[in-house]
């Protein structure tokens, strides 16, 4: 016999069930997995438990037992979640990319602001100068500004960059 139910979804999703004693729990579990219903028992406190907390299983279960309301809102707040992961993901991969762009350009600039550019081939020389004048630049808008390609920029800044000890 099931004597209480209780679910919550603000800070992760969690459903339960108050039971009498962990045969029941078990029938119980084995009653919802046919439905995609994956339980879990916990018997902590000397209290019987079952509790799911997989957000496609207790939506299976509210889908199971007709409660299309409460369905619709954990729908809503599952798919309000995910848009702000994808968000919070790519903010976070942006923060991480300029976080790189900025520290390679500044180790650039370190290593050519200590070049003797007169003593490096015109082509180097303009990308080192491209570089100091631009310190903020991406590869791509370096490029942009020497007429050159991406990669024909990386290969560029790489013997600049190598060349240190000259």
């Amino acid at each position: 016999m099931i004597l209480a139910a209780t679910g919550s979804f603000q800070n992760g999703y969690h459903l339960e069930f108050a039971v009498e004693d962990s045969a029941i729990a078990h029938r119980l579990c084995d009653k919802l997995a046919p439905h995609d219903i994956f339980a879990n028992i916990s018997t902590a406190d000397s209290h019987v438990r079952v509790y799911i907390k997989d957000s496609e299983s207790i939506c299976n279960l509210l889908a199971l037992v007709g409660a299309n309301q409460s369905l619709y809102k954990l729908n809503d707040q599952i798919a309000m979640r995910s848009v702000m992961n994808a968000t919070n993901r790519r903010a976070n991969c942006d923060n991480a990319n300029i976080a790189k762009q900025i520290q390679t350009s500044t180790k650039q600039v370190e290593i050519i602001s200590a070049l003797d550019l007169k003593k490096l081939p015109e082509d180097l020389r303009q990308t080192a100068l491209a570089r100091l004048e631009n310190p903020d630049a991406t590869m791509d808008e370096l490029a942009q500004i020497l007429g050159i390609s991406k990669s024909g920029t990386l290969h560029r800044m790489k013997k600049l960059t190598q060349s240190q000890g000259s």
